[in-house]
């Protein structure tokens, strides 16, 4: 996660006080108290207010030293730290201020949950197993023609992304629309908590953080939060083609409602004449409470993309803005770095979506290459682990493997802990021993591609963003540099 975070609200000594429900020690200048904040001291600007966050791997109160020789105007510490250490930290008490709190995280979700109350705007909750961070975008574009949107950066979507990203509210903003991502029970209430949406989406339920949500009940569970604090007073945005979904119809006030299989009824927005071509998908969408339809075109291929359209053409719609704008917000919208990225080297297409992986949207990046338009050439999946899925990680990727061969995959480069177990699928699958390649890291990988690939083929590159996939590009003479802005 990056760590910094400019905001254009003045911040005075009172706020964050009042908003950290901190005490004052040491010295605080006539001019406003920072004009950011910061929980990593490499990232950090001028003028930011250091937060000192204690987690597994180090303590922030170790570098609050630092944070204030690299120009920090203070520091929130816990008040057992200030006590211990405030003869090393005496220097910078004439020149910068702390504030004391019992827990400096606890404090940096109090002081977010307290700005984000002084705004009366739409703030839209996005959450799902796949799709959140492109509906988010995609969101964000369609919202983005009727004024500034503050959206989610980067990965800023958990229980300290989520308040960093919280404290750029400022008044310029129109609406916002924030991603929240969890993967315990108990961090959506506290994400909800903070955040206070008047709105919410949740985009599908799948085998994602098992290992902390134990099974997809439980991710349901947790997610659905979501829609329970939404339940009297604000906006539902239900994906009826979700069937752990679809049932909340029956229980929210407010709702709006979208699908793909609208055989037995019209639900608000649905899509036909889908075309997932090279670099776009084309698509009809249908806004059922009003008659109206418009041709759509996104910049990305996929036809599990449509899906995520529609969960943000509801939110448009329902804050009242105008078919026509929904359609030209969604055509417009950019999609992120590493997420379903068309890249060409040497004569071969790639399809790079190395951000994060789960058994569902792999499933989804493997519909994406068995349906690529091509001529010439093999289609071949490079896949890496699924993380974070606890006692299912075995099953979950054999059954991948099994889903290379069903999807008629011509050859497989399994990568990874659990790269003989995605290849015991494949073969399971039919798919045939020359055809699979299996390698535990990336040491052999680079010999591997020059010899499997040629010109005229289609490469998948797929797994968890801890693989770091993106070291592959450079073997294949592309650069991580030439792929637009970190995500």
């Amino acid at each position: 996660m990056g760590a910094a975070v400019m905001t254009t609200t003045r911040w005075t000594i009172q706020d964050l006080l009042e908003g950290c429900q901190g005490t004052l020690e040491g010295c605080v200048s006539q001019e406003s108290a920072c004009a950011g904040f910061s929980i990593d001291t490499r990232s950090l600007r001028v003028n930011d207010l250091f937060f000192a966050l204690s987690g597994p791997n180090s303590d922030g109160h170790h570098f609050v030293s630092d944070a204030l020789k690299k120009g920090c105007r203070g520091a929130v510490v816990s008040r057992t730290a200030f006590e211990a250490q405030k003869n090393e930290w005496l220097t910078y008490q004439t020149t910068h201020f702390f504030i004391c709190v019992a827990e400096p995280l606890q404090a940096l979700q109090t002081l977010a949950k307290w700005h984000r109350k002084r705004f009366k705007l739409p703030l839209v909750g996005i959450t799902g197993s796949n799709g959140k961070t492109t509906a988010k975008e995609m969101t964000a574009s369609i919202l983005g023609k009727r004024g500034p949107v503050l959206k989610t950066e980067g990965n800023f979507n958990n229980h300290i992304g989520l308040p960093l990203t919280l404290l750029r509210l400022s008044d310029e903003h129109q609406s916002a629309v924030i991603e929240m991502g969890i993967s315990h029970f108990g961090e959506m209430a506290t994400l909800c908590d903070i955040a206070q949406p008047t709105m919410g989406l949740i985009t599908n339920i799948g085998p994602a953080h098992l290992e902390g949500l134990e099974n997809l009940k439980g991710v349901a569970r947790e997610k659905g939060l979501l829609f329970e604090g939404l339940q009297k007073t604000g906006t539902c945005i239900i994906n009826q083609d979700d069937p752990f979904l679809k049932d909340w119809t029956d229980r929210v006030a407010t709702q709006w409602t979208y699908g793909l299989h609208t055989e037995t009824e019209p639900y608000d927005f649905s899509a036909d004449h889908i075309i997932s071509e090279r670099e776009t998908t084309t698509f009809t969408l249908h806004l059922h409470r009003s008659g109206e339809s418009a041709h759509v075109t996104l910049p990305t291929p996929g036809r599990h993309h449509v899906s995520n359209a529609l969960g943000a053409a509801s939110i448009a719609a329902a804050l009242g803005i105008p078919m026509e704008q929904i359609a030209e917000g969604l055509s417009g919208f950019q999609p992120l770095s590493q997420r379903t990225q068309i890249l060409k080297t040497k004569g071969i297409t790639l399809i790079f979506d190395a951000y994060n992986a789960n058994p569902a949207s792999v499933e989804a990046a493997l519909d994406l290459l068995a349906e690529h338009p091509q001529s010439t050439g093999k289609r071949i999946a490079l896949l890496g682990d699924m993380f974070q899925l606890g006692d299912t990680s075995e099953e979950a990727h054999h059954t991948i493997g099994l889903s290379v061969a069903s999807h008629g995959i011509d050859a497989l480069i399994a990568l990874g802990q659990y790269a003989e177990i995605l290849a015991s699928g494949a073969r399971a699958g039919g798919l045939a021993e020359n055809a699979i390649s299996v390698h535990s890291d990336f040491s052999h990988l680079h010999t591997t591609l020059h010899e499997e690939l040629q010109a005229g083929d289609i490469l998948l590159i797929k797994g968890s963003r801890g693989m770091k996939l993106e070291r592959v590009l450079p073997l294949l003479g592309l650069h991580e540099t030439g792929l637009g802005g970190q995500i």
